[in-house]
């Protein structure tokens, strides 16, 4: 193919809508064609700017008008209109489930006094709702002009659903089949039942996994059930297809050692049936290990959602295994090695076929590839990337770069602050069989951004050494290192979100510094103040427009695109932790401790802050979504 005829397939390329050989041809050519390469690589950041875009969801006026309306209640069995007392139907239906396809939840709501809210939580946990007036269902000599009504309502509400499962389904193909996501009723509908719809924060305190609402309409409160101690490390579930975040969360309770997963609305926590270490062995006399570290910061949700990937030592061996649990069937599969050694940090590929993990085995610490659908396993590199002169080196981080046709894995080679090479392989290329080296040098720092030039994927690297100190861009299809900022001390760099800027702060006095920002296409370097404290950490929000950060007494805002001068945010204390909403980009979550202590959501375009929690903290916030 030439450029002309792969320009006009693009489009259809990105969107995996080509033929079979079409798409060979188009793959074929983009491995040598760099000025197609980089019209593709230009159509996928416009597909990635777009997801940024807010999405509209319905209010909950609506949700609570649908599910309290008449017509709901009625074709719902909810409640039993032909009586004076509001008892539900109560009928056992048999259905036979295939695979793939979605299943029907009956949906609890209405004004029953007891009615059945078991596909939700405990019936020992739900208390009575207030008695509401009966709603009659018409006698069958009514009119006919109701019955055609009604029939009429039904049909439409009916085909609405009907329309809304097939286009879910499809949309969650080959997501999980048995998504625990259907629609939910208002929880004002219920008492102590499951959360509200919507999107919501998730921190960990005390041991114990907190959840509030993004309007801060009510308290934050326990996402975990009570005598569970949560680990650090939990994990909420990569966003389904039209949706801003996860509904799904996994956990390890440090007092029993198991993984858990819940449902972002607090319900159907779930212990995966694969202990993490063997019975009788007290978990506190892990967790400070090597072991323990492993399987600690090992959970790991799929793209889709459908796969959790986790390590566990259930033989008290010391050498760690990879295991793969199904959200769909619930069995958990442990991945077979080649050789006894300790697994640990698996990372799965963006299409969520693949999951690569590091093995340590004889002091000698490897890559492998474990596909999920053929259940082979590709050693990337075996300990080749030694040398002489360092020894002691290990692989420090690794990551997938962004194209899913021809995938490859990427990673950083050295000692903790001192990174001595960059190296990349592609996966499943009968040429590539070695490793490529991408750099090489002693850099403090090296952060990996799938969307890093131009969303082919780049590395940022800071140099600390003399003649080469300075801000560096190692991208993955080239061989040389771009300098970006020379001659600065640095002591902190980080990628933006869509990989068009940087930000680093040039080294200070006690851990406070100078804020830059450089555009990765124009080299521009712009300062943007000084006497930023080093900790939080800067954030980006999520189109990479605006950045958060702090001086240590006050929570600043830059927005990058206009270059006006910082907002100083109305709240005053030391911040701890920062992060942008998910669906607005006007929208900051801001955790201060000293003076207004609590958690804030501030709009940023007005200056106004709404406290969502009076208590801080100093761990990290992330974003679920209730459906």
């Amino acid at each position: 193919m030439n450029c002309e005829q792969v320009e006009v397939l693009l489009s259809a390329y990105l969107d995996n809508a080509l033929a079979p050989e079409e798409r060979k041809g188009v793959a074929a050519h983009l491995e040598t064609c760099s000025q197609c390469g980089a019209t593709l690589a230009e159509l996928r950041r416009n597909d990635y700017l777009l997801s940024q875009l807010p999405r509209v969801a319905p209010s909950p006026a609506l949700r609570n008008r649908v599910f309290s309306s008449p017509e709901y209640l009625e074709l719902t069995g909810t409640f039993d209109a032909s009586s004076t007392g509001t008892t539900p139907h109560s009928q056992q239906h048999t259905r036979r489930d295939r695979p793939g396809r979605p299943q029907l939840v009956a949906l609890p709501g209405g004004r029953s006094r007891n009615r059945d809210t078991s596909a939700f939580s405990p019936a020992s946990t739900q208390q009575p709702t207030r008695q509401q007036p009966a709603i009659r269902r018409p006698h069958r000599g009514s009119s006919p002009t109701l019955r055609v009504m009604y029939a009429a309502i039904a049909a439409a509400v009916l085909l609405t659903i009907g329309v809304g499962s097939y286009i879910g389904w499809n949309l969650m193909q080959p997501a999980r089949q048995a998504s625990t996501g259907a629609i939910t009723p208002p929880a004002g509908l219920q008492q102590q039942g499951p959360l509200a719809a919507g999107m919501h924060l998730v921190f960990l305190r005390d041991g114990t996994l907190m959840s509030a609402p993004a309007d801060g309409s009510t308290a934050a409160v326990p996402l975990t059930p009570k005598g569970i101690t949560v680990a650090a490390n939990w994990a909420v579930s990569s966003p389904l297809p039209g949706r801003a975040a996860g509904d799904l969360l996994a956990y390890i309770d440090l007092q029993k050692a198991t993984v858990h997963t819940i449902r972002s609305d607090g319900q159907s926590d779930t212990v995966i049936a694969q202990p993490l270490l063997k019975a009788g062995v007290q978990p506190s006399s892990v967790w400070d290990t090597d072991t323990g570290a492993a399987i600690l910061n090992s959970l790991a949700w799929s793209p889709n959602s459908s796969m959790l990937a986790l390590v566990a030592d259930p033989t008290n061996s010391g050498a760690t295994s990879l295991y793969i649990y199904s959200t769909g069937t619930g069995s958990v599969q442990k991945v077979s090695l080649p050789l006894k050694g300790s697994v640990s940090h698996p990372t799965w590929s963006p299409d969520g076929m693949r999951v690569a993990f590091l093995l340590t085995a004889n002091g000698v610490t490897s890559i492998l590839d474990y596909n999920t659908q053929n259940h082979g396993l590709l050693t990337i590199t075996d300990g080749m990337y030694k040398s002489t002169a360092n020894s002691g080196d290990a692989v420090l981080t690794f990551a997938w770069s962004p194209d899913s046709d021809t995938p490859a894995l990427t990673w950083s080679v050295g000692a903790a602050g001192h990174v001595h090479s960059i190296w990349t392989r592609r996966v499943g290329v009968s040429s590539d069989i070695t490793p490529r080296l991408l750099a090489m040098g002693d850099y403090a720092q090296a952060l990996f951004s799938p969307n890093g030039h131009g969303g082919v994927g780049s590395w940022l690297l800071v140099s600390t050494t003399a003649g080469r100190m300075g801000l560096w861009r190692a991208d993955i299809t080239d061989f040389s290192p771009v300098a970006l900022a020379s001659g600065v001390q640095i002591s902190f760099a980080q990628w933006s979100p869509n990989g068009m800027m940087i930000d680093y702060l040039q080294a200070g006095t006690s851990n406070v510094g100078a804020l830059h920002l450089v555009n990765v296409t124009t080299g521009r370097d712009t300062l943007v103040a000084s006497g930023v404290a080093g900790a939080p950490d800067p954030a980006w929000s999520t189109n990479g427009q605006k950045l958060a950060y702090s001086t240590g007494t006050q929570t600043m805002v830059v927005n990058v695109q206009t270059g006006q001068k910082p907002l100083s945010l109305n709240l005053h204390g030391p911040a701890s932790t920062f992060i942008w909403s998910a669906t607005s980009p006007n929208q900051l979550v801001v955790s201060l401790g000293d003076g207004q202590s609590g958690i804030f959501l501030v709009d940023t375009r007005h200056n106004t802050s709404k406290q969502v929690d009076t208590k801080d903290t100093s761990g990290p916030i992330a974003w679920s979504q209730v459906p």
